[in-house]
């Protein structure tokens, strides 16, 4: 069948409609008509929907049915809100404005000014969304309707977070939780603005708990929109904490869930933020293009629609037409087939231009990207080569003070070996001496015997020895007294023959002792020092 003839068919089953509800005789069965059409403006039948209200505002204007015309103009407007053909949708709320203002009364009114202060929310313009809001919420107070207060002081709550004016959310929320306790959807809009608003007012855990609360209650499919906004929140309250792996993880929750694509869009770019924030750019790098992407689909999403609208509207001049002028159908019918192809050859250039942009800029940014990561990793490189000649520097200069430290010690143990073997030496002269009858009947040599032996006993050699092993070994003879207050003189002396590393056998023969006494004392000390049975004395010595 041409599709043509399809659409005359579809023209006539419009005027035959027409003719159907022409014959409604009362408001009642227009009302019935009119829920009718909402039902196809909520299954996203826009088109159909628009249709059938066009025609029933026209019904009731005919009969002066004031209160069905506004229903009927006003739903008209929600379908192009729908649509986001929001100039569209404004004149059909000014329009539904003047019925209620010259027909009807507040109650109207203020329905009409919410839903164009809602208009002005979702275009960002918080000023005058804010001030059509004020409107309708005074008029509901000025009849007294609670629950519709309620409402209305949700949506100022709203767009008062929006503008940063927590104070004021604030009080139009204590307002609102009272008078809305019977509407369980709007309450927990209620609570998610007042858990945005102690953000703002960086009450963190109130606005967490709350938060937490309403997860609890968002398990229904159709509070998509809503979770992902609370997600968001908790997100936020972690990241001013700076808790940056919470908040991701409730970032990725929110991007996990199937939303919109406006939604989308926010949350790619906030866990791209994020990710920068934490550091991690090649992850913010792709989450920005997701945002481009998302921004990208959403206008092609948003031109769809307005190309929908535009058939829309075609569709009902086309309707309108049919019925004054008849003989015009067909040239009507090829002006919207030549409209379609040249929208969609527009709409099929536009989508190349845009995906050609996208891969030049997704080129760009991947050459930034391998770029920056080569420079990360020749620094990367660069440090760790440093690192390297660092500690090789180290080990070369700890070599150097070890192999120093030895000849010193191996210097101390010459001299040590040098003093007792000349203490020896003195000692055997003084007994050989002491033997011959000749020298005990010599005053004189007598006191030349017993100097040697007063200078043997203040052993002023042995004084300077330890005083050359504290320049060697700064500290060590005070950090082994302060940690082991009950050592000797005598085994100080003997632990600094071991902290030298001699032998049992050197040992012995500095101390005049033979070496099976040597190990016998060497383990006393160790007792005395309570060392492991897995650690040796040395080594215990080592890391005093």
């Amino acid at each position: 069948m041409p599709k043509a003839f399809r659409i005359y068919l579809s023209c006539m089953a419009l005027v035959l409609s027409l003719s159907l509800f022409s014959q409604a005789e009362t408001p009642e069965i227009l009302d019935q008509q009119i829920d009718k059409g909402i039902d196809l403006m909520f299954q996203k039948k826009h088109s159909q929907s628009i249709e059938l209200l066009l025609s029933l505002e026209s019904i009731a204007k005919k009969n002066q049915w004031y209160e069905q015309v506004f229903r009927s103009t006003l739903n008209i407007g929600a379908n192009y809100y729908l649509l986001s053909d929001y100039g569209e949708a404004v004149i059909f709320y000014l329009q539904a404005y003047e019925v209620a203002i010259e027909h009807l009364g507040p109650r109207q009114e203020m329905t009409v000014l919410n839903n164009i202060g809602i208009l002005y929310f979702k275009e960002l313009d918080n000023e005058q969304a804010k001030h059509y809001f004020q409107k309708a919420y005074q008029k509901a107070k000025a009849i007294k309707d609670r629950v519709k207060v309620g409402y209305y002081a949700v949506n100022l709550a709203l767009v008062s977070n929006k503008m940063k004016q927590p104070d004021s959310a604030q009080s139009y929320i204590e307002e609102a939780l009272p008078l809305l306790k019977e509407d369980p959807t709007v309450f927990i809009q209620a609570k998610m603005a007042q858990s945005e608003m102690f953000l703002l007012k960086k009450q963190f855990t109130t606005s967490e708990k709350i938060a937490l609360n309403l997860l609890s209650q968002l398990q229904d499919v159709s509070q998509i929109e809503n979770k992902v906004f609370v997600y968001l929140i908790l997100a936020e309250i972690h990241e001013k904490q700076n808790h940056l792996s919470q908040a991701l993880s409730y970032g990725l929750k929110a991007r996990n869930l199937n939303t919109s694509m406006e939604n989308r869009s926010e949350v790619y770019g906030y866990l791209s933020d994020l990710y920068g924030k934490m550091g991690v750019l090649e992850k913010a790098l792709v989450y920005k293009d997701s945002v481009i992407m998302a921004s990208d689909s959403l206008t092609l999403m948003r031109n769809r629609k307005l190309f929908e609208n535009e058939k829309v509207k075609f569709q009902i001049q086309n309707y309108k037409h049919e019925l004054s002028e008849s003989k015009e159908i067909m040239r009507q019918e090829r002006r919207f087939l030549y409209s379609i192809i040249g929208i969609s050859l527009l709409l099929i250039t536009f989508i190349l231009w845009v995906l050609r942009s996208n891969s030049i800029k997704h080129k760009q940014r991947k050459t930034i990207v391998d770029l920056e990561l080569a420079k990360e990793k020749s620094d990367y490189l660069l440090i760790e080569k440093q690192l390297r000649e660092q500690e090789t520097l180290a080990l070369l200069e700890q070599e150097r003070l070890k192999n120093e430290l030895e000849v010193k010690n191996r210097k101390l143990t010459a001299k040590a070996l040098y003093l007792s073997s000349k203490n020896s030496l003195i000692e055997e002269v003084i007994k050989s001496l002491s033997k011959h009858k000749e020298i005990s009947d010599n005053p004189e040599l007598k006191k030349q015997i017993r100097e040697l032996k007063k200078h043997l006993k203040t052993d002023t050699q042995w004084d300077s020895f330890f005083t050359h092993f504290e320049e060697v070994n700064p500290g060590f003879l005070d950090r082994l007294r302060q940690k082991h207050d009950t050592l000797t003189p005598s085994d100080i002396r003997f632990i600094t023959y071991l902290y030298m590393n001699l032998t049992n056998k050197e040992i012995a023969s500095l101390l005049n002792i033979t070496p099976q006494s040597c190990r016998k004392r060497k383990e006393r000390i160790s007792n005395k020092l309570n060392i492991p049975e897995d650690t040796t004395l040395h080594t215990y010595l080592s890391k005093i």
